[in-house]
């Protein structure tokens, strides 16, 4: 009895929890309808025809509350309709644009996600079906149920605001395209004017993430005291960068980049020279062989510039040259040519610099393998196989530095 008592307690409290979950609020859309110069549907039909399609989408997404409107004068803009819909307290909105007549109607529908500042639906459409008004309560709008229905996602937010808890309007000014997250889903999309929105409960601190490409990430952390505009400052990213690095914890080397920001893709050139290398060894501490690789390495950053860690990866091709004291500079008899992955990593250490790690296996193409073999001494050289005409250097790795230009 005292378990059925227990288990009674627990299914209640269960449930009072389950009670008080928050409810995402509904998504609400204004819509309109305009009749263009020429149209001869009569005001009362373009009434009737839009409350028909209000009726559909209303049964098509119980999660989509549709705020019918009054018509609009032609010719209706998007602006104006954005303008309306945020004046009657709606995200959203659809334009039903009404031309020809009862026997032959062109339609026009367009609607927007005021949000995420997107185009939801943009399409035309005819109706030869039609002959009166009688003819509507057959009409299903599927084309126009099937790109509204669902389209609008509920605001997933950590902030929504309880019912009495009072709002505050942050007006974000940035460059046209940008997108600005941490207020909530959909995230906020700057729209062409270079402006946006979003109505967030007051007397919150939020943390927002500004990102375009072509331009450096900018984050912000912001205390919504009431309404505000919050200005984003974006500047371009560096097309150009310098590399220092160290290879195989022996051969300096030196890199020139040329950065594609808006693509993430990098192409870089540079040399690395055992010329003065370090000897690693017990009895030496320098090492000077004539050879200098002549590197071109092209990639792309599988992360966004702004993450502690970024990563990248890439292929590139080498070649050897050969400097030996008097004589000419020319390429490696044993292996002049060579090819290389490369996988690696980004970490920031100041405002403008990055400290990075790369593996980077190689395959060096020779015509004489036991000649390259050789060179190492008469130890293997760790990490390396050989085979018929090629030499695989599996343990290669570069750490460097990298500062933009």
């Amino acid at each position: 009895m005292r378990a059925l008592l227990i288990l009674a307690l627990v299914l209640a409290a269960a449930s009072g929890f389950a009670l008080e979950a928050p409810r995402l609020p509904p998504r609400r859309l204004v819509l309109a309808v305009t009749r263009p110069l020429g149209s001869k549907f009569t005001p009362g039909d373009a009434l009737m025809i839009v409350r028909s399609l209000h009726q559909r989408l209303q049964e098509a997404d119980g999660q989509l509350v549709v705020v019918e409107a009054s018509e609009v004068p032609a010719p209706a803009t998007p602006e104006g309709m954005g303008a309306a819909a945020r004046d009657s307290g709606a995200d959203s909105w659809l334009l039903l644009t009404l031309d020809g007549q009862w026997t032959s109607a062109r339609l026009g529908i367009r609607a927007d996600d005021l949000l995420s500042n997107s185009r939801v639906a943009d399409f035309s459409a005819t109706r030869t079906t039609w002959s009166s008004p009688a003819s509507l309560p057959s009409e299903t709008w599927a084309d126009a149920v099937e790109a509204i229905a669902g389209k609008f996602p509920m605001a997933e937010s950590a902030a929504l605001p309880a019912a009495d808890e009072q709002l505050a309007r942050l007006t974000i000014t940035a460059l046209p395209g940008s997108v600005v997250t941490g207020l909530g889903a959909p995230p906020i999309r700057i729209d062409s004017n270079g402006s946006a929105f979003r109505m967030l409960p007051a007397a919150r601190e939020y943390s927002l993430r500004t990102s375009l490409p072509g331009y450096m990430v900018v984050t912000q952390r912001i205390f919504l005291s009431g309404d505000r505009e919050l200005g984003v400052e974006q500047k371009k990213s560096s097309r150009w960068g310098l590399d220092i690095s160290l290879s195989d914890s022996r051969a300096p080397g030196m890199d020139f980049t040329m950065a594609l920001p808006t693509l993430s893709l990098f192409v870089r050139l540079g040399v690395t020279t055992y010329a003065l290398a370090l000897a690693l060894s017990q009895t030496e501490v320098f090492l000077s062989d004539p050879l200098t690789n002549v590197e071109l390495r092209a990639g792309i950053y599988l992360s966004p510039e702004d993450r502690f860690l970024r990563f990248y990866t890439g292929l590139g091709v080498f070649t050897r040259i050969v400097h030996a004291k008097d004589t000419f500079p020319m390429f490696d008899p044993v292996a002049p040519l060579g090819f290389m992955l490369l996988v690696g990593t980004e970490v920031p250490v100041s405002a403008r610099g990055r400290l990075y790690f790369e593996y980077t296996p190689s395959i060096y193409l020779t015509n004489m393998p036991d000649t390259l073999r050789a060179s190492f001494g008469p130890d293997n050289a760790p990490g390396w196989l050989f085979a018929a005409s090629e030499g695989f250097n599996l343990l290669s790795f570069r750490i460097g530095y990298r500062w933009p230009l």
